[in-house]
């Protein structure tokens, strides 16, 4: 089984939340060693602005995802996001995108990540970077 395939089924074995499923999202690729994910995000016509494409807020909604996913690979625990900070470098046109992301530095309570976001047109449209802290596990 490749590691896209047992990444995808991790995730598929996880109960989902109401807005986890807003978000439908596929594998491409996983490094379990490094913590760094590819994902396939479906087309959303839901999530169209006033301009015709995708609203800022759902995609640092998708960012989110990245990133987490990202930790959940290395961690196998889901992470709380403390911080996320999204630069917007194009729009994001409407339709099939794909994503990126990647653990920078991991520590013991801090967990550092990278994201990149691409529309349907397979543009560049937003960067982020994110942090996520890791919960102390009492033994």
């Amino acid at each position: 089984m490749s590691k896209a395939a047992e990444l995808q089924a991790l995730l598929d074995s996880q109960p989902k939340s109401d807005c986890a499923a807003l978000i439908p999202l596929s594998v491409e690729e996983a490094d379990f060693d490094v913590g760094r994910v590819v994902l396939r995000f479906a087309p959303q016509p839901a999530f169209e602005n006033y301009h015709g494409n995708v609203q800022g807020g759902f995609a640092v909604a998708m960012v989110d995802a990245l990133v987490s996913i990202a930790a959940y690979a290395k961690t196998r625990a889901w992470l709380p996001t403390v911080e996320i900070k999204s630069t917007f470098v194009a729009p994001m046109m409407l339709g099939e995108s794909r994503g990126e992301a990647s653990i920078i530095k991991a520590g013991r309570q801090l967990v550092f990540l990278e994201a990149k976001l691409w529309g349907a047109d397979g543009k560049l449209a937003v960067h982020a970077t994110a942090t996520a802290f890791v919960p102390r596990r009492d033994s």
